[in-house]
């Protein structure tokens, strides 16, 4: 079994603590490269909604959800709001191929994560797991795995929280 997957197995099997449990918090730092070589923080988008995704080329809803994603993102991209989405594919030409497969290309940054640092601090149990933070910092809302529920609530929150100061 490869390295990456083991530890979404690992992640999945801890049982005393889980992304749900962070909601209300602030959210976690990190920095890290994106697709395109730039180097990138989540402090960078401070006064922004983010959409924290974490996703990998053999995750099945992955796959169902990152097309939504990319129309979502285009839909909003005016708004203060960013998609970050955070690729643990151990090898970079899996994650090219995924993202190679669709009409459009994500007009937000895909973060390169394949040592898997920032799984971790959002104590992730599956995938994918989509996060949103308010322009202070703070999570708001956890969703993990995905289905046509998702986008109305995806809509749904993000209408609230850009009405946000």
């Amino acid at each position: 079994m490869k390295p990456g997957r083991l530890l979404i197995i690992f992640l999945m099997a801890i049982n005393f603590a889980h992304a749900g449990d962070l909601t209300g918090k602030a959210a976690p730092t990190f920095s890290a490269k994106d697709t395109k070589g730039n180097e990138l923080s989540l402090s960078d988008y401070k006064g922004k909604v983010v959409l924290l995704d974490f996703w990998a080329s053999w995750c099945v809803p992955c796959r169902e959800e990152f097309p939504f994603l990319i129309r979502f993102y285009e839909a909003h991209q005016k708004e203060d709001f960013i998609v970050l989405a955070v690729n643990i594919d151990d090898k970079e030409e899996n994650m090219k191929s995924f993202l190679s497969g669709f009409d459009i290309p994500p007009l937000f940054p895909v973060i390169v994560d394949r040592e898997k640092a920032i799984p971790p601090l959002y104590e992730l149990e599956s995938m994918p797991t989509s996060i949103f933070i308010d322009k202070n910092g703070i999570i708001r809302y956890v969703h993990t795995g995905f289905n046509e529920s998702r986008k109305r609530e995806f809509k749904e929150e993000l209408s609230t929280l850009l009405k946000e100061e």
